[in-house]
């Protein structure tokens, strides 16, 4: 039977709110898809009517004299690049480079041949993971430069694309190694925006045109006037706070309007389920307020933070409300399991988009931990010192109990086992919660057995949409909580 949508756009304006409607993958956290799924993917953003897609690269495209960065992550190629720039085409869909370039580049600059260009090349403080060994973030050099041209040069010829979004989020430690004269004297955001201004000159040099996050920038409203106007924002934020209505406000007053995007979550990293009602809202208020403030897109984002272990369909739900959204149409969380089964599992829809959302509001029933992450993923990687410490301050006894019996009542018997995996890790996460509270240890010598099961689980049903690359690191994190 063939995917249909028959439902998921009623009452649809005639035309979009947003002229770019795009999704953003992370293929960087250890999860890089298949061609196959990816190609499915595409099949249902086309349905979906997104009309951009971008896979967000840090060290996952193989560049040619750079294997030691990519050996073990089962990178995307040239030629699969080329391959899935032509699907996309082939869809309506333009597939947009995604190229990190000032920060998040741990994964290169931990490699003896690139330590030389870190801010920190022997570690820095991380204000929220403390210390780190290596560093992440490029000092602002022309070194550092040349560098990054070095890589555009390569990965830009294959996509027909003229846009380039360049990253440069969160650079942590600026200001703690090689800049840190300058940044004591004269604060990191200009030194930011020097750099910034050099990367927009080489993607101009590439005659293609930048993209960027606008997390520093919007730091110092001041500064975003004094962006070249070629160039286009992109406001994130992943909560049901997030300051969308204010940054929005600056980026069109500094000249942005209508080329500007805003880019909420599928609120579904740093958990196993997803945050259903955090992503809904989120949706909502980014596509309220980039539209009141004139965005030229949204662009729907999926991380994969701290091991990606959450399984694909948990993305499912936030795929659909961020297309609803973009389209005025009202987002009815009590129709999302039939649409999540007859845009993604036409052939064999046993409730298993009921089972996807039922897991989903899982996480509304316990307080959050620091955003954006759940509670139950939070406790599944955490020994009971620190449980004791933070988690189980936010929670009742009876709410953890109130939980687990909700994920036991949940009978899944679909066709998709990730579903089921998803399932199970909450049953094991709230398994801890339960007796850490109760005063009991943390893991208990008789659930190592299923425990083993689990994590073989997890590892044969990776390969059902991703690529072996990454899995052992992933696996490694869950196994060092055995103990």
């Amino acid at each position: 039977m063939a995917p249909s949508i028959s439902n998921i756009f009623d009452g649809a304006a005639a035309t979009p709110l947003f002229e770019r409607r795009g999704f953003m993958l992370d293929i960087s956290r250890n999860r890089v898809p298949t061609m196959e799924w990816l190609k499915q993917l595409i099949d249902a953003l086309a349905l979906l009517r997104y009309n951009e897609l971008q896979v967000y690269t840090e060290h996952t495209f193989a560049y040619a004299d750079h294997s030691a960065v990519w050996e073990h992550a089962s990178p995307m190629t040239p030629q699969e690049i080329r391959e899935i720039d032509a699907y996309c085409s082939d869809h309506g869909i333009e597939l947009v480079p995604n190229q990190n370039s000032f920060a998040h580049l741990e994964r290169w600059l931990r490699h003896p041949p690139y330590k030389h260009l870190a801010e920190c090349p022997n570690g820095f403080e991380h204000p929220i993971a403390g210390w780190r060994t290596f560093g992440g973030t490029l000092a602002p050099t022309e070194q550092s430069a040349a560098f990054i041209d070095t890589l555009y040069a390569e990965l830009l010829p294959n996509f027909t694309s003229k846009v380039l979004h360049i990253g440069c989020d969160e650079p942590w430690e600026l200001g703690q190694g090689h800049s840190k004269e300058r940044v004591d004297r004269e604060g990191k955001h200009l030194l930011y925006l020097e750099f910034l201004n050099r990367l927009f000159a080489l993607v101009e040099k590439h005659e293609h045109r930048a993209q960027f996050w606008a997390d520093i920038v919007m730091e110092r409203p001041d500064l975003v006037p004094q962006l070249p106007k070629n160039v286009t924002p992109v406001i994130w934020g992943y909560e049901t706070n997030s300051p969308y209505a204010e940054q929005c406000r600056i980026a069109a007053e500094a000249g942005f309007k209508n080329n500007f995007y805003v880019a909420p979550g599928a609120g579904n990293w740093n958990s196993f389920s997803g945050r259903l009602d955090v992503a809904r809202r989120n949706i909502e208020l980014a596509a309220k307020e980039g539209n009141a403030h004139g965005a030229l897109g949204l662009l729907l984002t999926a991380w994969g933070d701290n091991g990606h272990h959450q399984p694909w369909p948990t993305l499912f739900p936030a795929l659909i409300m961020a297309a609803q959204a973009t389209w005025s149409c009202p987002i009815d969380t009590n129709a999302l399991p039939d649409q999540i089964d007859q845009l993604f599992y036409p052939d064999s829809p046993t409730r298993q988009g009921a089972v996807i959302c039922e897991l989903g509001r899982i996480d509304t029933m316990l307080s959050q931990p620091a955003p954006p992450s759940s509670f139950l993923h939070s406790a599944f990687f955490t020994d009971a010192e620190k449980f004791e410490n933070t988690l189980s301050k936010l929670v009742t006894l009876d709410e953890l109990q109130a939980v687990n019996a909700a994920l036991q009542a949940i009978q899944f018997t679909g066709s998709d086992p990730e579903i089921g995996l998803s399932l199970e890790l909450n049953r094991r996460a709230i398994q801890r919660c339960l007796r850490a509270k109760q005063g009991q240890p943390i893991n208990s010598s008789d659930s190592a057995a299923s425990y083993e099961a689990l994590l073989k689980q997890f590892e044969q049903l990776w390969t059902m949409r991703s690529r072996t690359g990454g899995r052992n690191e992933s696996l490694q994190l869950m196994r060092a909580m055995e103990s």
